[in-house]
C-alpha cells in the first residue's frame, strides 16, 4: 500500500445483538478519533433489521466486491437524485459486540471476502464468546477459574434440583449470566433460591446456555493486550485496571450509567501482582490465538488471579477500559486506534498470488 495515500476506513458499528447501544457509542468514537490525515473513515451501521445503512441516512447499502482495489458499499436506490459518497475501503474496523459481531460472524464474511479486519480471527472470536468453552481451555495452562456449572435451556432443571445443585457445589451468593453475552447483560447475584427465577428468566433471554458461578469476593482486574498471536506477533500487554464498582459487582449499571463506579489506572497493585495479571493477560490472548485487541476480566482473591472471561472487541465509549488503560501507556486514543488498524494490515497481509478464482 502507498505510504502516502489514506488508509480506507470502514467502520460498523451497531448490529442486532443487545449491546447495540454500545457499539454505536463505540463506531462514533472511532470515526471522531481516527486521524484524518492517516484515515478516510466512513460510519456503516448494521440497523436493528439488519439493514446497513450510510451514516446520517436511512439508506440500505450493498457489498460491492467488483472494485479492483478495494470494496465499497453503495446504496440501493433508484433515485437518481439520491447521490451519496461512499468510499471504497482498505480496512474494516469492526466495532461491534455481543452476537453478531464479536462471535465471528461478521469476521467469516470478511475472510471470505479477503478484507482485513481488526480483531480476533473466526475460531478465537467464537472461542471466547463461549464462557464455558474458554474456560475449559484455559485451564488447561494452569489458569485459576471460578468453579461453574451450565444450564440448558432445553433441559432447565426446577428451582429444587437447581438449589440442590448449587448447595452443594457452588453455594450461595453465586453468579447467574449468560454464556454468549457481553456488558454484564443478563448477569445476576443470587444469594438465595428466592431469587433463582428471575436470574434464570434473566439469563436465558440473552442465550440458551447459562453458566452457574462460584461468586468470589476479591478485587476486579482487567488487562488489555495488543498483537497478532496467530502469526507469531509481539505482544504489547497494557497497564491493568482495578475496577470499583457502585455496588457489589461491575454490572451494566455499574458500567455505563453510574458516576460513583472507580476505575483505577494503573491498578494499585503490588508489583508481583501486576508482573502476574499481565502475565496470565499474555498467555491467554497467545493461547487462544487473539490477534488485535483483546482484554482479559480476572477477580484478584488472597493472591490469586481467577480468570474470568477475554473480549475480544473491548468497548471504545468514554467509559470503556482500554482506551484508559492505553493512556497510561503513553498512546493517544488516534494512536491506539492507529495502532488496531496497523495490525489488521499485518495479519491480513497475503504474500501469496490471487488465485486465478478469486473475485478480484
Amino acid at each position: 500500500m502507498n505510504p502516502n495515500k489514506k488508509v480506507r476506513v470502514a467502520i460498523i458499528c451497531g448490529g442486532i445483538s443487545s449491546e447495540r447501544e454500545v457499539s454505536l457509542k463505540s463506531g462514533k468514537q472511532v470515526l471522531t478519533h481516527l486521524d484524518p490525515v492517516r484515515y478516510e473513515s466512513q460510519l456503516i451501521e448494521i440497523a436493528s433489521n439488519g439493514q446497513w445503512l450510510l451514516q446520517g441516512a436511512q439508506t440500505p447499502l450493498q457489498l460491492d466486491i467488483s472494485q479492483g482495489d478495494g470494496h465499497q458499499l453503495v446504496p440501493v436506490s433508484d433515485n437518481s437524485d439520491l447521490t451519496l459518497s461512499v468510499c471504497p475501503f482498505d480496512v474494516v474496523f469492526i466495532a461491534l459486540h455481543g452476537q453478531f459481531g464479536e462471535d465471528g460472524r461478521i469476521q467469516a464474511l470478511l475472510d471470505m471476502l479477503r478484507i482485513p479486519y481488526t480483531g480476533s480471527s473466526v475460531f478465537a472470536s467464537s472461542l471466547c464468546m463461549n464462557k464455558a468453552q474458554t474456560r475449559n481451555l484455559i485451564t488447561g495452562i494452569g489458569v485459576s477459574v471460578p468453579h461453574f456449572f451450565t444450564i440448558f435451556h432445553r433441559s432447565i432443571p426446577t428451582l429444587e434440583e437447581l438449589d440442590k445443585r448449587i448447595s452443594k457445589e457452588i453455594l450461595y451468593p453465586c453468579i447467574i449470566k449468560p454464556n454468549e453475552s457481553g456488558s454484564s447483560i443478563g448477569i445476576s447475584l443470587v444469594t438465595s433460591k428466592e431469587m433463582l427465577a428471575d436470574a434464570l428468566a434473566s439469563a436465558f433471554a440473552e442465550d440458551q446456555v447459562v453458566l452457574v458461578e462460584q461468586y468470589i469476593r476479591g478485587r476486579e482486574i482487567t488487562c488489555g493486550v495488543l498483537g497478532n498471536s496467530s502469526v507469531g506477533g509481539d505482544l504489547m500487554v497494557l497497564p491493568p485496571v482495578e475496577i470499583l464498582p457502585d455496588g457489589v459487582f461491575f454490572d451494566y449499571n455499574a458500567k455505563y450509567n453510574s458516576t460513583e463506579t472507580k476505575e483505577i489506572c494503573p491498578a494499585p497493585l503490588e508489583p508481583k501482582e501486576a508482573e502476574d495479571v499481565k502475565r496470565l493477560a499474555s498467555q491467554i490472548h497467545a493461547r487462544i490465538g487473539c490477534d488485535g485487541l483483546s482484554r482479559s476480566d480476572f477477580i484478584l482473591c488472597d493472591g490469586t488471579f481467577y480468570f474470568l472471561e477475554t473480549n475480544t472487541i473491548p468497548g471504545l465509549t468514554e467509559q470503556s477500559l482500554c482506551p484508559k488503560e492505553a493512556a497510561a501507556a503513553g498512546m493517544t486514543f488516534g494512536e491506539f486506534l492507529g495502532k488496531q488498524i496497523e495490525l489488521a494490515l499485518e495479519k491480513n497481509h497475503d504474500p501469496r498470488p490471487p488465485s486465478r478464482h478469486s473475485h478480484q
